[in-house]
């Protein structure tokens, strides 16, 4: 359950969802690749939710690489980083 801002260094406490911005994310799974089927597929791995209040999400985004998981990133390299993906 989403308790504060998902920003380390802010401490406001998710009250009301009319400020501020929820990100889902899909957790890769740790279980290895199977063989692509187009019969059976399904999202792999687990949603995750994140919330980053109103001053945060101003100018701050989620990024996810694969050595570090979800981190909150200035917007304008959020923005860099989702273009050479």
């Amino acid at each position: 359950m989403l308790a504060k801002c998902a920003n380390p260094s802010c401490s406001t406490p998710l009250v009301y969802l009319r400020e501020g911005k929820i990100f889902m994310m899909v957790a890769p799974s740790l279980e290895p690749e199977m063989p692509p089927d187009p019969q059976q597929r399904k999202a792999s791995g687990r949603i995750e939710h994140f919330w980053l209040c109103g001053p945060c999400s101003a100018e701050m985004t989620l990024a996810y690489d694969r050595q570090h998981g979800v981190r909150i990133v200035p917007k304008h390299l959020g923005m860099l980083h989702a273009a050479a993906s």
